[in-house]
């Protein structure tokens, strides 16, 4: 530990101490003893219902329609009756959704959540093939779908059960969910009793290098991973108190934009869910749009933005973004990758007042993993966060021996939060409770957790392990690098050897010996690229805007 982390590590001790507000105990999960919060809520119902409390108040605004929590809860109430009256929806039925973010989202996720049935969110940026595995995969006993996804659906010829959000041209024989949110039923539902232990979603991981793996997580595992929320905020309360105390104080009131996909993590835990139960107000965007995205900031007095490091990128670096555009922000953060140093300039020069953050997660633990936001943030910038009290790490070698200390390996895991298995059964990733994530990292003096890169995304030169996310992020330092992935490439000498692709603007007189050079500058020569590839194009990334390499070697280096 360091002089510098200690207040953390002090806090962490204070909080999660015995009969502390986020008191850490080990439990039994079949056969495994597990770091678990004592005081967490047992179902994720319970905790989303919490949010009835905030009558009418302004839960959510999209588009030209707005919705108080009240009216929002009427609608969740009115379609948990029609999917138990008329949807034969039990406690355990799965039911999928597959629509891009707009309200009828997320009044189904709490309804499916009310009545115990399995929330199953689809990948609405999958075509006809995907949203068919996403079906088989779940055995969904019903789909609520936008007329878009619908379409894709009835490509496959396949039958499933269906309500449908603006419904008209889908025909007469499947119900449309505004009728249904309209109907005038003013009863209520009592959610069925649900055991901890019992299934509550199945998501699926964003499939990067292969076909995306079912995760069943359980009420347990859900109310860990938001407790864990809960624990974030009052660590950086503790170690941040005069920067949180005048962002308190501020008459602003607090509303986030919610952005990325709901079908993710990000998006439905760490914004929706939590947002619901603390009675804070959301903007929901249809899609990522970084023009759109600081229209709304201005217009809408937007005080928390969160997203993918590339998103706050394309909206920071925009000239049209100023200070003045960032007055009211008093939380910007981004995760999934580490905070590239010209993301970090542009946070301490455009958003100095706002608190940043950052962290690191997976869709098989409920995004908790690591995370830290204020100075710590600013001043380690190229770390993930502070692992979480619930989450154990391991790092792994090339031959499965355990790393030494602050040498990178393979990150793996073990967590109440955590699933136990892939839906499909597979364990070939899990070991005693263990997850190999994939990812590649290590934990230095300080406590911080800092990723490498991808184990598949290791580049061996001449016996050197490179990591591409160290060469892509100084690569995106230069100005004409939009965006950057750097990949291995045969070589009959080395075995492998660097390779970039680099986005540049429309009509830019690139040259690679310039980029080469730069990346000398900064790397060891046997990191450095060999071979440069520019293009104008949008370099191919998912929903989580991870790169998608395999389509980039594809695409740029096919030999």
């Amino acid at each position: 530990m360091s002089l510098f982390t200690q207040p953390y590590h002090d806090a962490v001790a204070q909080l999660t101490g015995p009969g502390a507000p986020f008191e850490v105990i080990n439990c039994s999960i079949e056969g495994l003893s597990l770091k678990a919060f004592s005081r967490a809520h047992s179902s994720l119902s319970d905790y989303l219902n919490d949010g009835r409390q905030h009558g009418d108040k302004q839960l959510l605004q999209y588009q030209e329609s707005s919705w108080s929590f009240k009216e929002f809860y009427t609608a969740v109430d009115r379609l948990s009756h029609w999917l138990v009256t008329e949807g034969n929806i039990t406690a355990g039925t799965p039911v999928a959704i597959a629509m891009r973010n707009r309200p009828e989202w997320l009044i189904a996720f709490v309804a499916i959540i009310n009545v115990g049935g399995i929330a199953v969110p689809l990948n609405s940026w999958g075509k006809s093939a995907e949203l068919e595995q996403g079906l088989e995969d779940s055995h969904a006993a019903l789909l609520i779908c936008d007329v878009p996804r619908w379409k894709y659906v009835q490509e496959r010829k396949r039958i499933v059960p269906a309500l449908i959000v603006d419904g008209d041209s889908s025909g007469p024989q499947q119900p449309d969910f505004h009728d249904v949110i309209r109907a005038n039923w003013t009863g209520s539902i009592t959610p069925p009793a649900i055991d901890t232990h019992s299934p509550a979603i199945l998501l699926f991981t964003s499939g990067t290098s292969g076909r995306p793996k079912g995760v069943m997580l359980s009420h347990f595992n859900c109310c860990q991973a938001l407790m864990n929320l809960e624990f974030i905020g009052a660590a950086t309360y503790m170690t941040n108190q005069d920067a949180m105390s005048t962002q308190l104080a501020s008459t602003t009131p607090p509303k986030t934009l919610l952005a990325v996909p709901l079908f993710h993590i990000s998006g439905l835990f760490s914004q929706f869910i939590v947002n619901l139960h603390h009675g804070r107000s959301l903007y929901l965007m249809y899609k990522w749009n970084a023009d759109e995205a600081l229209q709304l900031v201005r217009q809408e007095a937007i005080t928390v933005l969160m997203g993918a490091p590339v998103m706050m990128m394309e909206l920071l670096s925009k000239p049209e973004f100023t200070v003045g555009d960032a007055k009211q922000l008093t939380n910007i953060s981004s995760g999934g990758a580490a905070t590239p140093e010209t993301l970090a300039a542009l946070y301490a020069t455009k958003t100095a007042a706002a608190f940043p953050g950052g962290g690191w997660g997976m869709t098989e633990t409920l995004g908790t993993g690591a995370a830290f936001t204020g100075h710590f943030c600013s001043h380690r910038p190229m770390a993930s966060g502070f692992p979480s009290p619930i989450m154990e790490f391991s790092f792994l070698d090339e031959n499965g021996k355990s790393a030494p200390p602050g040498v990178a390996g393979e990150i793996n895991v073990r967590s109440s939060a955590a699933v136990q298995r892939y839906h499909t059964g597979s364990s070939e990733d899990f070991y005693e409770g263990w997850l190999a994530t994939g990812d590649v990292g290590y934990i230095n003096e300080e406590g911080l957790l800092f990723i490498c890169g991808r184990v598949k995304d290791m580049i061996i030169r001449g016996g050197e392990n490179i990591y591409p996310s160290e060469i892509e992020a100084c690569l995106t330092t230069l100005p004409l690098c939009l965006d950057a992935a750097v990949v291995g490439r045969p070589d009959p000498k080395w075995g492998e050897e660097v390779a970039a692709v680099v986005q540049v603007p429309p009509g830019t007189e690139a040259n690679s010996q310039l980029v080469i050079e730069h990346c000398q500058q900064q790397l060891a020569a046997f990191k450095v690229p060999v071979q440069v590839i520019f293009t104008e194009k949008s370099l191919p990334r998912n929903a989580l805007r991870k790169l998608l390499k395999n389509k980039i070697i594809a695409e740029y280096y096919p030999q």
